[in-house]
């Protein structure tokens, strides 16, 4: 016992004794656990270096996919606009193009694929690119990567006259009902999207073509001889402000910034809207008396009365006044610039009396392409040509009217001077009124008037629909179908109108005296409007 225990003693003291072991095995454990130490930390950096692999292939994956995105939308709509378009070349540019800082990583490898595809009826293209995505962390054997994205389009671009009455009826209220519709059309017919362009043309008694950018149209537009007119040689002969033609600084409509020019008023002319308007209008001035217009500026001289087309005559005083039948607010020629469209919504008032045809024959006019270019609107691109075999251009003239009353379209402007309505009518008699307007309390020879009324709207509507000419008519009048305020339009107008329409809703009307009452309605109206145009315009869409 003793000497074990002795012994026992004396071994601990020994080198490679007891506290030895102990030691080596606390080294040793140290040792196990910072291997194991290092081994977890390589094999946490592995999972991090996979998760940033994995990260980084997704991440190169989603851009392309937006690439790819935005290449099959561009395809499909050029190739849409022009079957020429090489896609191939145009798909690569575009996915390269979108690909921004990954473009050195996916472009190497990169693989592109373009198949046409038709979906719904629509045309269009599928774009699938594929890449390798190396490890770059982890190393090792990469894999490819494939991602598709395919769209479909069409192309039509759309052009539309949304055409306003500012007559004497729309005060205040009206005219603010009116911009708002017509705001609200415009932004959700054009928006931000490519080749939609709208047109306004408020009306009266006739519409308004000045242009502050083209202050020399009215020399440009008016027929030889227009300028002066056989009736006012005493005007131009002797007068105290310097004016010798219709085209100078001081007539009355000038100084407002008015101009009022026509043409084509003979049956089966209608206006001769396909025409360029080079040369080929007359220029109307207003001959009536200075108390009939007292905010207006006018002039008087001495002379024969102009209305009856003679340079002789019955001398008297006679007044030119600015016309109150022409809106303040001018033709808005093809636009896709909101602001513009509700700079010039602003500037509508109320003016005078009422002609539906010759808003809708300047309706037309504001969408021919013979007005394209400096001599007409002043645009080289618009309008577009009629619609044919090789394009489509979809073309309309939306027209809002206040139907109420029971006179239109038969007063002086509806004729040439010194004439009837109808080329075949005699010459206007000494009994004329000197301002020529019939109101509604003087609706004129429903024989004569009426009939060369519903003509014009039948030839206009017939020759709109030869042209391609889509027409949305939104009217408002009272329920009552007995209401006499009613019958006229409806019996001259409407049928003749309806040869314009593709539909029969295509005509349209709210029950409701104005414009404001109906607002609600009407709105719903242009929202279908707008649906439908949508339907046959150029657009593109993501279908994968």
């Amino acid at each position: 016992m003793k000497r074990f225990a002795i012994g026992t003693a004396r071994d601990a003291h020994r080198p490679g004794g007891a506290g030895q072991c102990r030691r080596g095995e606390r080294v040793r454990r140290r040792g196990a656990a910072a291997i194991m130490a290092i081994l977890m930390l390589v094999g946490g950096l592995a999972v991090a270096f996979f998760a940033l692999d994995s990260m980084r292939m997704g991440s190169d994956a989603a851009r392309l996919k937006h690439a790819t995105d935005a290449a099959a939308i561009a395809v499909s709509q050029a190739y849409a606009k022009d079957s020429d378009t090489d896609v191939q070349e145009m798909a690569e540019r575009y996915v390269l193009a979108n690909l921004g800082l990954d473009e050195e990583q996916l472009g190497q490898e990169l693989e592109l694929a373009v198949t046409p595809i038709t979906e719904d009826g629509y045309d269009g293209f599928r774009i699938s690119a594929t890449f390798r995505a190396d490890p770059g962390m982890m190393g090792g054997q990469g894999q490819k990567v494939t991602v598709s994205s395919a769209a479909v389009a069409i192309y039509n671009p759309l052009e539309v006259a949304v055409v306003i009455p500012n007559s004497g009826i729309e005060g205040p209220a009206e005219m603010a009902a009116l911009r708002r519709l017509t705001n609200g059309f415009a932004e959700q017919l054009v928006g931000d999207l490519p080749d939609r362009w709208i047109s306004l043309v408020p009306y009266s008694q006739t519409v308004n073509v000045y242009d502050d950018e083209a202050p020399n149209r009215i020399r440009r537009w008016a027929e030889p001889g227009a300028l002066e007119p056989v009736e006012l040689t005493s005007l131009f002969r002797s007068n105290e402000y310097g004016i010798s033609n219709l085209a100078s600084r001081n007539m009355p409509d000038l100084r407002t910034k008015r101009l009022d020019v026509y043409r084509g008023l003979h049956e089966g002319e209608n206006y001769f809207w396909t025409e360029p308007p080079g040369g080929a209008f007359k220029v109307r001035y207003r001959a009536d008396l200075p108390a009939n217009a007292p905010s207006l500026p006018y002039i008087q001289w001495t002379g024969p009365n102009p209305m009856f087309g003679e340079a002789t005559g019955t001398n008297d005083v006679r007044y030119i006044v600015a016309d109150k039948g022409c809106p303040e607010a001018a033709l808005l020629p093809l636009t896709n610039d909101l602001d513009a469209i509700d700079t010039r919504l602003g500037k509508m008032r109320a003016q005078f009396n009422v002609n539906y045809a010759i808003a809708l024959g300047w309706g037309g006019m504001a969408l021919s392409p013979a007005f394209r270019g400096p001599d007409g609107w002043g645009d080289f691109d618009h309008p577009l040509d009629f619609s044919d075999e090789g394009s489509t251009n979809v073309k309309a003239v939306v027209m809002f009217a206040n139907t109420v009353g029971s006179w239109f379209d038969t007063d002086a402007y509806n004729d040439y001077v010194g004439e009837g309505m109808g080329n075949d009518q005699p010459p206007v008699s000494d009994d004329d009124p000197e301002e020529g307007d019939d109101g509604p309390d003087d609706p004129g020879e429903e024989v004569n008037d009426y009939r060369e009324v519903g003509i014009r709207f039948k030839n206009l509507c017939q020759s709109f629909k030869d042209h391609g000419i889509k027409l949305y008519f939104i009217g408002v009048r009272p329920n009552n179908p007995k209401d006499i305020t009613r019958t006229k339009f409806e019996q001259y107008a409407v049928p003749n109108l309806k040869i314009c329409a593709d539909k029969p809703d295509d005509i349209m009307f709210v029950g409701s005296e104005t414009f404001a009452q109906g607002e609600g309605a009407i709105r719903s109206q242009l929202e279908k409007v707008a649906s439908s145009l949508e339907s046959e315009s150029s657009y593109a869409r993501l279908v994968e």
